[in-house]
């Protein structure tokens, strides 16, 4: 993951100024109440991580952008959750991971008094991973008819198609059996419920293209996380 007050302009625009860097990032959000983000000490507001996904998407549209949510943490109230829903509605995340927070002996939260029930804080997580689902498929939609870069996952021999990853952290089946390890063109044809269908348009070559030293990868996709 990276920090979002280390999202800076320059960064962004060093992954959009080459095809080495897989455009996705992951920044920890944790809340989107000011009040839960003070308790938790975080050293940033909501305003502040808001800027840094719109920086993001200004100069990356079809970037994935991904999220951590704590649900429950003690004190969180309905209005809390309700302005972290409304938070997360307003901006372009393409995925959420959602934990439900549980005490762990030895921390300053685990003194903390107004422990939200339990029974509350599932309600609230299944809340928020049906918004990260409806924020995925929505994603998902917004790419049929582009073409994606992907790199080929192991092909299993009795399937019809080639699981592969794009470079916006996309899951995606290619039609054919096509080798391990290698960089391709799909066009995106089809949207299933956790996946994208895909037709090779051309190979742009392997995964060692982008090698640093000793002839490894500089970066596959799946990028800052």
């Amino acid at each position: 993951s990276i920090e979002p007050l280390d999202v800076t302009r320059d960064l962004v625009d060093l992954f959009a100024s080459t095809d080495r860097l897989a455009q996705h990032f992951h920044t920890p959000l944790q809340s989107g109440s000011d009040r839960i983000l003070a308790a938790m000490h975080r050293w940033y507001r909501a305003e502040h991580y808001a800027r840094r996904v719109a920086l993001i998407h200004e100069r990356l549209p079809h970037a994935a952008i991904g999220a951590d949510v704590i649900t429950g943490f003690p004190g969180e109230t309905e209005d809390d959750h309700a302005a972290t829903i409304a938070f997360i509605e307003g901006l372009p995340f393409t995925y959420l991971h959602v934990f439900s927070f549980s005490t762990r002996p030895g921390t300053k939260a685990s003194a903390l008094s107004s422990e939200v029930p339990g029974g509350v804080i599932k309600r609230r997580a299944r809340d928020l991973r049906a918004l990260g689902e409806a924020k995925a498929a929505a994603f998902r939609q917004s790419q049929l008819g582009r073409t994606l870069r992907v790199l080929t996952l192991r092909h299993d021999a009795e399937s019809r198609s080639t699981p592969a990853l794009s470079s916006n952290y996309l899951k995606v089946r290619i039609s054919g059996a096509h080798s391990a390890n290698q960089w391709l063109d799909v066009g995106i044809s089809v949207k299933e419920r956790n996946y994208l269908l895909a037709e090779p348009v051309s190979l742009t070559g392997n995964a060692v293209v982008a090698a640093g030293a000793g002839g490894q990868p500089l970066c596959h996709p799946g990028s800052i996380r």
